[in-house]
């Protein structure tokens, strides 16, 4: 199995989508990981796949995170592929700095 992405992205808890970028090589099983500072509320993500930059998007799963206190979180969500364009979404607004890093493989 080779990468065939590697990409990251960061938010401070606004709401909604993240930049989209384009996979030239589309992965066959992909991983979203998210760490996120310590957030007050439950907060949850999703990763929105589409045939075209203008969409439509469509979410290909979703997953929370919990509120951590006084330490760090972490979330995946696992995705088979393929597909053409790519991006986190933050389901809802929350405090905290958000992480997220996509690993494809084919």
């Amino acid at each position: 199995m080779r990468v065939v992405i590697d990409q990251g992205w960061t938010s401070t808890g606004s709401s909604g989508a993240l930049t989209a970028v384009e996979v030239k090589s589309p992965p066959s099983y992909s991983a979203l990981y998210c760490e996120c500072s310590t957030i007050a509320s439950t907060q949850s993500f999703s990763l929105q796949t589409a045939a075209h930059s203008s969409g439509p998007w469509v979410s290909e799963g979703s997953t929370s995170i919990p509120a951590t206190g006084s330490v760090t979180g972490a979330a995946v969500l696992r995705v088979t592929g393929p597909y053409g364009w790519v991006r986190p979404y933050l389901n809802s607004a929350s405090t905290g700095d958000y992480s997220f890093r996509l690993i494809g493989v084919d």
